[in-house]
């Protein structure tokens, strides 16, 4: 299990390294230099508020039929007509949602149109990420890394169009809109293709009985996936109403957020091949020790690369990136940068958790997690902005990766292999230390990055943190089954 863990994570990250980086730095950040801080923060407001609610689209189901998919591949045909109803129910609640929640919170009526188009890309990612629960349960890894680059695939041509071509001048907050959320219907479309080939064409059929049993077993994912929404995306609605400058440290937070984001969408492609075959191994009974620890190094050791690297020439990043970073960009990103450690954690221990079913204790402890948020968005804030912000991101998330692992730790009494975390302060001890060496001494930037790049190598694989002879082995045996 664990070599086909680390070949649909291959597959999965080959693709999405060819894609999303590209989209993010040759599209996005110059999308938001082209449009300036007041007309992307409406942008970035308005697609965060409709990430709030957006898992009523789901309601878990996306989770529930991944695990019962993996375990029981017959029962695919089974509940799709009464899912395909059911989702259709969910799409009127969250449109009725949204919608009235806007008035409620008094955003201007101006920005209407933007909620109303972000509302059908909502619509499209959570459709293509239900597709995925057939696609990852099914183990059909190539497919699944398919549909999970088709979005960005597209936006990067629609964006490039815009931004390096002559045909629509000036670029708008309209075009931009219209690209993005063209591209999210365009992988539906995808999606869809890929659903009827896998499973059939969907009908109407209305079962009100089964509705209320799928909600039962499937309400705690929803819960708990609305939850964790909260806690990744109220941020931006807090300093939109908090903060005298709102959609100003909006822009200031997405141009550090972003970052983060970019990291977090590798950390999530993760989750994705997790989640069934962990659902798969406790099954059947099997370790997991294997797997988590792989993970588990994998996502830990890239994110103090990307930590140490970045904070030590943050100022040259942001100020090559955008027109307009200044203290606020630099220091939000100090926070953000570290809150991709605590959300790897997430990603592992919450996935394995997810998959053997203790939807209440990850409630509680996800819960736990948004009230602090809360509490310290406020409290910060109006003082600090978009880095008050960051720091409030970071202690959230803190929360929840830590108590996730100490449950899997010593009450599902799931253990990583001896030494990993002796091994994992070693290495970020060591390059923290060459960190703090450069932003002491200035050294050159193009020398720093070759050294922190020099040191993570020789760290990752002497201390065999990535054991390339244990990888070796696995796909040379695989190939040898095959």
């Amino acid at each position: 299990m664990q070599k086909l863990f680390l070949k649909g994570l291959g597959i999965t990250l080959l693709l999405n390294l060819l894609v999303k980086p590209a989209t993010i730095f040759l599209v996005d950040i110059k999308m938001q230099n082209e449009l300036g801080l007041n007309s992307y923060g409406i942008f970035q407001t308005m697609l965060n508020f409709t990430f709030l609610f957006s898992m009523l689209l789901d309601m878990g189901i996306t989770n529930f039929m991944t695990r019962m998919i993996a375990q029981h591949p017959h029962m695919i045909h089974k509940y799709s007509n009464r899912l395909f109803t059911f989702r259709l129910i969910l799409v009127f609640i969250y449109v009725t949602w949204t919608v009235s929640l806007f008035f409620i919170l008094h955003f201007p009526l101006a920005w209407l149109w933007v909620l109303g188009a972000l509302i059908m890309h909502q619509v499209s990612i959570i459709t293509v990420n239900y597709v995925r629960a057939y696609t990852g349960g099914l183990l059909k890894f190539g497919l699944d890394a398919m549909l999970s680059v088709v979005e960005r695939s597209v936006y990067f041509i629609f964006g490039g169009i815009l931004m390096y071509t002559t045909l629509v001048e000036p670029v708008s907050l309209g075009w931009f809109v219209f690209a993005f959320v063209s591209s999210s219907g365009m992988s539906l479309v995808v999606a869809t293709l890929i659903y009827l080939r896998i499973v059939a064409w969907p009908k109407i059929h209305w079962d009100p009985d089964f509705f209320r049993a799928i909600f039962r077993q499937s309400y705690p994912y929803a819960i708990l996936v609305i939850i964790m929404m909260l806690t990744s995306r109220l941020d931006a609605v807090f300093l939109e109403k908090l903060h005298p400058e709102g959609t100003v440290q909006v822009s200031y937070y997405t141009q550090s957020f972003r970052l983060l984001d970019a990291c977090w969408m590798f950390a999530v492609l993760f989750g994705s091949i997790l989640l069934p075959v962990f659902s798969r191994v406790l099954k059947d009974n099997g370790s997991t020790t294997g797997i988590m620890t792989s993970a588990l190094n994998i996502l830990f050791s890239g994110g103090v690369l990307m930590i140490t690297l970045t904070i030590g020439i943050k100022e040259f990043i942001f100020s090559n990136l955008y027109q307009d970073a200044n203290w606020f960009s630099y220091n939000a990103w100090i926070f953000h940068s570290i809150t991709f450690i605590p959300m790897c954690f997430t990603v592992v221990f919450g996935t394995l958790l997810t998959a053997n079913g203790s939807l209440r204790t990850l409630n509680q402890i996800a819960l736990l997690s948004l009230i602090t948020m809360c509490v310290l968005n406020v409290i910060l804030i109006p003082f600090f902005g978009a880095v008050g912000a960051a720091i409030a991101s970071l202690v959230a998330q803190s929360t929840l990766g830590i108590l996730q692992y100490l449950v899997v730790r010593y009450r599902m009494k799931h253990r990583l292999a001896a030494n990993t975390w002796l091994k994992l302060i070693i290495m970020s001890a060591l390059m923290v230390a060459l960190m703090f060496l450069e932003i002491r001494f200035h050294w050159n930037e193009f020398y720093y990055i070759l050294g922190i790049g020099l040191l993570w190598v020789v760290l990752v694989f002497g201390l065999k943190i990535i054991d390339v002879a244990q990888v070796l082995k696995m796909l040379d045996n695989k190939s040898k089954e095959d």
